[in-house]
This record gives C-alpha cells, sequence and structure tokens, in this order.
C-alpha cells in the first residue's frame, strides 16, 4: 500500500508541477488490448519497488521490526554516486547525446481516452562524475515536446534496458527494465507507464533493488528500447555507446570538483607518515549560497613536537578552491588546566583543492619573519581522503 500510494502521489505531483501546453496529434483509435498491457507494465515495476531486495532491513514486505528510523547508508545499487548531482536535474543538455523521435500513446482531453500520439524528441545524454579510479557519470532522459497542446498530450512509454548478455525480449524479463526518476540519489521513486507528460521533462536512469532485475552500469554501452504499448507502430530504439570521457566531450571530467560537505573527512598523506588534516566543509544556518570550508593541519615543529595550524574560508556554492589565512595557536594547556589560549598567530596562508572526491591538493605558504621554532615553508602536498560520512558516498 506505502509503495503504491508513493509512485502514484509521485505521479500527481509530476502532473501537478507540469505547465499545461497544446498538441498535434494522430488518431490512432482506442486499442482494446492496451488497457491490459498498461495494468501490467505498471505492475511488474510496483512488484520490483515492493521486494527492496539488498538493501532492505528487514525483507518483510508486511512490517517493520523496528520503531526507530534507518540511519543514512550508502546505496550499492546506485547508477552514480549521490555527489555527482541533486535535485532538480538539469534542463539543458550538454556533451554527447544520442536522440531520435518517437511515437508516444496520448492521452484525448476532448474523447476522455488514450487514442492518440504525439511524436516527442527523446535523448540520452551523460554528465561527468567524480572518477578516482574509473571514468564515472550519471545518465539523463529528456523528452520533449513538439506542441503545446494541453488537451491531447503524450504518456510516459513502456522502457526496456539492452546490455551485455541483457536483450529486450521476454525472456529477460524482468531483468531488462531500469528505474527512470524525476529525482536523483533516490532508491524507490520510479515513473510508471502512461504518466502524463505535459510539458518538456528530464529523467535520471536508475536501478531498482530487487534481485529479479539487473544492475546496470550505465557508463558501458547500452541501448533503450521505447513502447508506446499500442498493438502496431509501438517500439522505437536509441543506443547509447560507451562513456570513454576527453577533455573536448566532457570538459568537467578533467576539472577539479566543486568543493561540498561530501569532502568533509580525515585525510593522510602518504608521503607524510603523522600528519593529517581534519577537513569540514557545511552552511552557515540561513545562508544556503554560504559554504564554509574549515580546516586543521596536523604536523610537527622542527622539534618533533605536536604543532597545529588552522584555517576557515567562507567560499560560494559551486567554487572550485578556497583559500584560508592560516594561524597557529599558542599557550593553554590540557582539558584547561592553564587557562585560555593566546591570541591566534597568523602563519600564513593555504588553498585546497580537489581533483576527485578522494585526493586533495593542498598548497600552502609561511609569512616571513616567524620565530625560528615554527614550522614554515612553501610547496604544494597531495593528500588521500581516509573514509565517507555517514554512507553519503563521494567518487
Amino acid at each position: 500500500m506505502f509503495v503504491h500510494t508513493r509512485i502514484l502521489f509521485g505521479a500527481a505531483l509530476a502532473f501537478a508541477a507540469c505547465i499545461a501546453m497544446p498538441a498535434t496529434a494522430a488518431e490512432v483509435g482506442v486499442d482494446a488490448g492496451r488497457a491490459a498491457r498498461v495494468t501490467a507494465e505498471q505492475g511488474n515495476h510496483l512488484k520490483q519497488l515492493a521486494e527492496r531486495g539488498a538493501m532492505a532491513t528487514p525483507k518483510s514486505a508486511d512490517s517493520v521490526a523496528s520503531a526507530t528510523p534507518a540511519l543514512p547508508r550508502i546505496n550499492p545499487l546506485a547508477a552514480y554516486p549521490p555527489s555527482c548531482m541533486a535535485d532538480p536535474l538539469p534542463d539543458q543538455i550538454s556533451g554527447p547525446s544520442y536522440s531520435r523521435n518517437v511515437t508516444l500513446a496520448a492521452y484525448n482531453g476532448n474523447t476522455g481516452q488514450v487514442d492518440s500520439t504525439e511524436i516527442v524528441t527523446i535523448t540520452i545524454w551523460r554528465v561527468a562524475c567524480s572518477s578516482t579510479e574509473f571514468f564515472n557519470s550519471a545518465t539523463l532522459m529528456r523528452i520533449d515536446r513538439d506542441s503545446t497542446s494541453q488537451t491531447v498530450y503524450p504518456l510516459f512509454p513502456a522502457i526496456r534496458v539492452s546490455q551485455g548478455s541483457i536483450g529486450y525480449g521476454i525472456d529477460d524479463f524482468p531483468a531488462n527494465i531500469a528505474r527512470v526518476t524525476i529525482e536523483p540519489n533516490t532508491l524507490l521513486a520510479d515513473t510508471l507507464v502512461d504518466t502524463p507528460i505535459i510539458n518538456d521533462m528530464t529523467f535520471v536512469l536508475e536501478n531498482y533493488d530487487s534481485t529479479q532485475t539487473t544492475v546496470f552500469d550505465f557508463n558501458l554501452p547500452f541501448g533503450l528500447r521505447f513502447d508506446n504499448l499500442f498493438a502496431t507502430n509501438n517500439q522505437f530504439f536509441i543506443d547509447v555507446p560507451l562513456y570513454n570521457p576527453t577533455s573536448g566531450t566532457y570538459p568537467a571530467a578533467f576539472q577539479d570538483l566543486p568543493i561540498s560537505g561530501y569532502m568533509s573527512s580525515n585525510w593522510y598523506s602518504p608521503a607524510a607518515s603523522g600528519e593529517g588534516i581534519v577537513l569540514q566543509v557545511y552552511e552557515r544556518p540561513n545562508e544556503p549560497q554560504t559554504i564554509v570550508v574549515s580546516f586543521s593541519w596536523l604536523a610537527y615543529d622542527p622539534a618533533g613536537i605536536p604543532f597545529w595550524l588552522i584555517g576557515q574560508a567562507d567560499i560560494s556554492r559551486g567554487a572550485k578552491v578556497a583559500t584560508a589565512t592560516m594561524v597557529y595557536l599558542t599557550g593553554g594547556g590540557f582539558a584547561g588546566s592553564a587557562g585560555s589560549a593566546d591570541a591566534p598567530t597568523i602563519w600564513g596562508s593555504a588553498t585546497v583543492s580537489f581533483p576527485d572526491c578522494n585526493n586533495m591538493v593542498l598548497g600552502y605558504a609561511s609569512n616571513p619573519g616567524l620565530p625560528a621554532s615554527v614550522p614554515q615553508g612553501s610547496g604544494t602536498r597531495n593528500w588521500i581522503r581516509l573514509g565517507r560520512v555517514n554512507g553519503l558516498n563521494c567518487e
């Protein structure tokens, strides 16, 4: 019941949020068998959602054994890392894209039936994600209407995926279906066949948490089949090649990442055993466009005594570099036994940037005139991420 309600409510929200526009419809007559095919297709999707195989705890669909909500954790079946994008999905196509005109079933408000069709343009493209070990992307699908009718409008098709040994045929069903949703980083959201498409919409390809379906890698070549579930003129295909970015096709794949809370972690340098950086990235209350980057460099002075450098900088959301004034403290004691430390002393500056989620580049330079007992110098160091936070995977 919960899954049914959530899916139908999501479809209603998508319908209500759309801006209505007219269309040119080609009359096809009422297909007497189509309603049954639609019902079966919707039921198959809901069945995969209800199973919740790998992530379900407990796996029973009838009860939950605890009153305590589950803590955040990574979704191992995600088609892309959550650090790659957030809601809303982009409405502009970028990079290499793969398109074709597709004839979709259309609802006719004049007759109150699905007795028309509308030709739309479906485009598939990828968005570059952080790629520490291999090229990684998120795959988007956009449906663009050629008409503006609010009386006659197209309906979301049945979609099948072909990849590797999985084909489009009935023998590969339900292994050949994928989740397609308007909101990224989800586990249960889905778009059911015959969901109204009133205006142009962007979707993201996801995987089901079901033992019956395939966990697709959309970085590899794959194909999509769109079926309007009429008896004839019903199937249309798009093939998508391997994601193999170059600096020309996907420049973002070779640029530093925008700094976000996903970078928060402990970092270490293989070239300096015992040193470390504690990095925190967060937002100030009521200032969502301002990102605070705060970090402490835990190092040693010339005598081998632990020495901390502390820096903090405000950056705009989307910035890829943070430069902070670095300070150190003297005085104080252990557990407050000697009162407050002295006022901070400016040491110099440091800059952090992130070529990917698991690597940080630190540039640093001390100011002249520091005491001989204070470590000083300038240079660039590479640091490696030690772990993720709350299962919010940054890749």
